[in-house]
């Protein structure tokens, strides 16, 4: 599906489109198996395939690469991957962008813009867990690897603090404090998606440089233990932070028939929230069968039912540019697009990483 637009918008699309800095903080760019039952075996095999053409087709001109499929795989929740199985899933994709053409590894706001300027489709390398157990040199090595960005905790808890599915909600450990100024240091974003309500404000006071939500959505609009309070998002923009918005299908409605428009009203009310600036994307789309996945990987420990089987017009990074269309077809500016489809992230690299 593409947003509809009438001539004078589609006319802007199409210009805006032609120099667009379009950038996604969370993407999951694996192409997956037709059969989500072969999922988990698919996950922890020997190799993936990499969808740079569905990247290419969406518009994009770089994503944060999210790893950390493989090791949930190969542990059984993401909550506790294994950091020789992040190091693993990490190296490949490293290997197979560099084995690429058309593609490359960006690890600095410049290189963003180099490989927008020359065509190349720029993967930053992510992590969705930063999984390091109670050793802060391999944050080190992390860095050393390329990764600017990583999530502080899981649903459950780390070594580090409370993730959002924790009952405690006890906050960050000494450790958590000492992993966030180890990531100042070095010039890793914090990225607090996952963690508990209690973990994320404390984050939030104790780095010195801004934070992250790199794939939330608002609690005012929908009130779950995934999306974020009005108190921890403009905590975060009130440091210079930013927040991306998700599009993972059942995670903002309940509604049979699902489409971007629910994505689009999570857009609308951070922008007057926290202001445009301290908008941005981060889809957490991936190449398959979203929902599938999901009932593969929760098991029995995930609902009877879905509502949708997918979000209609964000199902995958190929459908990216429908973001651009949304944002007009809503009444943004070109200023306003450009900042939410990719400025405010440049800005907000500028501002942590070294």
């Amino acid at each position: 599906m593409r947003v509809p637009l009438d001539a004078a918008g589609e006319a802007r699309c199409q210009r805006l489109m032609a120099d667009l800095l379009l950038i996604d903080l969370h993407q999951h760019p694996v192409v997956l198996p037709d059969a989500p039952a072969r999922f988990t075996e698919y996950l922890r095999g020997a190799s993936y395939r990499w969808g740079f053409e569905a990247v290419r087709a969406g518009g994009w001109s770089t994503v944060a690469t999210a790893n950390a499929f493989r090791a949930a795989a190969r542990s059984g929740d993401m909550s506790f991957v294994d950091f020789d199985d992040l190091v693993d899933e990490l190296a490949e994709m490293l290997g197979d962008v560099r084995a690429s053409a058309g593609v490359g590894v960006v690890c600095s706001a410049d290189a963003i813009e180099a490989a927008r300027a020359n065509g190349t489709i720029g993967f930053l390398p992510t992590l969705e867990h930063l999984g390091i157990g109670h050793d802060l040199r391999r944050l080190d090595l992390l860095y050393t690897m390329g990764v600017r960005l990583a999530g502080l905790t899981y649903a459950k808890r780390n070594l580090l603090g409370d993730g959002l599915l924790e009952r405690s909600d006890a906050g960050l450990s000494e450790l958590g404090v000492a992993a966030i100024e180890r990531m100042n240091d070095l010039g890793i974003a914090v990225d607090l998606s996952h963690a508990g309500h209690t973990t994320a404000l404390e984050a939030i006071a104790c780095s010195r440089a801004p934070v992250i939500f790199s794939h939330n959505a608002s609690y005012t609009l929908r009130p779950t233990r995934r999306t974020r309070t009005d108190e921890e998002l403009t905590l975060c923009a009130a440091k210079g932070g930013l927040i991306a918005i998700t599009a993972v299908p059942n995670s903002l409605r309940d509604d049979p028939a699902q489409d971007i428009g629910c994505v689009l009203d999570h857009y609308d009310y951070m922008v007057r929230l926290v202001g445009v600036e301290h908008v941005g994307i981060g889809t957490d789309t991936l190449i398959g069968d979203h929902v599938g996945y999901h009932r593969v990987m929760m098991g029995r420990s995930g609902p009877d039912a879905f509502p949708t089987p997918y979000l209609n017009g964000l199902e995958s990074p190929a459908d990216g540019s429908n973001i651009v269309r949304g944002l007009i077809a809503r009444g943004y500016d070109d200023a306003q697009v450009r900042a939410i489809a990719g400025g405010n992230a440049l800005s907000y690299f500028r501002r942590v990483w070294k």
